[in-house]
């Protein structure tokens, strides 16, 4: 009897599920009361005209189909509402208009990003012992951008002093970082010991500026060594050092003197400030920390002015290739910056960039075989007053096949000032220009 039960039941769900879509509510009623009376059903089996086989093709054609009494189905009604379906739904078709073609369209690839300062020149400024740290460190607080820095020093405990986390204590197994005694040699042997890492810090540049003081141990020693390196790896490499004042004696003079000897043969150009010149400037009033200050800054004007042509927008642009041309192979060179505004700032500017008496009457501008001049200005620069500057700078020269190089640079912080730098490279050694010149 429960066998008889279950499969009458699985009967008429069948039965159901083809009839799901039929809305008739006779239908409805039908079905259920065929439900009721299967299962009533206990005892005998189910009959076979009950295990109604649905023929797919008497739904298509509208026959009728019975349930387990015999009771007829009927499907006309879905049939009829299926016909509809499907004549209203190509009725809808045929009304909707055609599309046109889809037309494949060629896939635009976008340029690759080119970031152009991957193409720009890497400069890298190395402060070698004392005085060369101090330089590093009035660069840093004066915010000079587009530079990297790197210190060198055997004394650990002013190397920790210097603004630039990029610092290597040299020669440690030579001196264990208490320095080098003011002993040239000891300088060198540490620069030679510590030579693979310095190369590694350096690393790719293009141009390293060299600054160190003469007359001690770590910068008389190690400086010539550093740049040598640079030099032999085909890096543009620029001297700038300072030598001692009066008062510290002639034996440091002469060890000083030794140094720049041996750093001008491995350095493409070299500037050298006289420390004592700073007495030209100073007065009794000016402190000793404002002093040295003045110094440091002939190299912040000179990187700053090379940097600012390569770097900022000008309508006259000079790349590395112009700076290499003057200043590659030069020997002595000379830096002056002057900045000037209000009434004929132009010329003011150029004649102080002309006058720099930080350099001494030791060379000669007008021997200059190459010139590198940076007119800065605002919007406000016309070319007029570009005009003038570069004529006051060009006819200081008496080289007749001078390489002169002019560039601009636009900076909206100059408004209402011009600055003029002037770098003069492959300046014989004599007396300085005459007084008709200089003015």
């Amino acid at each position: 009897p429960l066998t008889t039960r279950i499969a009458s039941n699985r009967a008429l769900q069948r039965l159901l599920t083809q009839q799901v879509y039929r809305s008739s509510s006779s239908l409805q009623k039908r079905a259920t009361e065929a439900l009721k009376s299967g299962n009533n059903t206990t005892s005998s089996k189910v009959p076979a005209a009950a295990q109604t086989k649905v023929n797919p093709s008497a739904k298509q054609q509208g026959q009728n189909i019975r349930d387990g009494k015999g009771n007829a189905l009927d499907t006309n009604t879905t049939d009829a509402n299926s016909s509809k379906t499907a004549i209203s739904g190509q009725m809808k078709v045929a009304s909707e208009p055609k599309q046109p073609p889809q037309v494949s369209q060629p896939v635009v690839v976008p340029p690759p990003h080119i970031n152009l300062h991957e193409f720009a020149p890497r400069i890298c400024v190395i402060g070698v012992g004392g005085a060369g740290g101090n330089a590093l460190n009035n660069m840093i607080s004066q915010r000079l951008s587009g530079v990297d820095f790197l210190a060198l020093n055997t004394d650990a405990q002013h190397l920790s002093t210097t603004l630039t986390d990029n610092r290597i204590q040299i020669g440690s197994n030579l001196t264990s970082g208490l320095g080098c005694g003011a002993n040239p040699d000891a300088g060198r042997e540490a620069a030679v010991e510590s030579r693979e890492e310095i190369m590694d810090r350096v690393g790719d540049a293009h141009m390293v500026f060299i600054t160190a003081g003469m007359g001690g141990g770590t910068g008389t020693g190690a400086a010539p060594v550093v740049a040598e390196m640079c030099y032999d790896n085909d890096i543009l490499t620029v001297g700038v050092v300072t030598t001692p004042f009066n008062f510290e004696g002639r034996h440091r003079k002469r060890t000083a003197n030794e140094g720049i000897e041996r750093l001008s043969k491995v350095v493409d150009s070299m500037i050298v400030v006289p420390n004592q010149n700073l007495f030209r400037l100073v007065d009794e009033k000016t402190s000793l920390t404002e002093s040295f200050a003045l110094a440091d800054n002939i190299l912040l004007d000179g990187v700053r002015s090379i940097t600012d042509l390569m770097t900022r927008p000008g309508l006259i642009n000079v790349d590395f290739a112009d700076v290499c041309a003057v200043m590659h192979g030069m020997g002595n060179a000379i830096l002056g910056t002057g900045i000037a505004s209000g009434e004929d700032r132009a010329e003011n500017a150029a004649s102080a960039a002309l006058r720099n008496p930080l350099l001494g009457d030791d060379l000669n501008m007008s021997t200059a075989k190459g010139l590198l001049v940076n007119i800065t200005g605002g919007k406000d620069l016309s070319l007029h007053e570009f005009d003038k500057a570069s004529q006051i700078i060009t006819s200081v020269i008496d080289e007749e096949y001078a390489n002169i190089i002019f560039g601009t640079a636009y900076d909206d912080t100059s408004e209402g000032a011009i600055r003029v730098s002037v770098v003069a490279t492959g300046i014989d050694d004599g007396p300085a220009a005459s007084s008709s010149n200089s003015s």
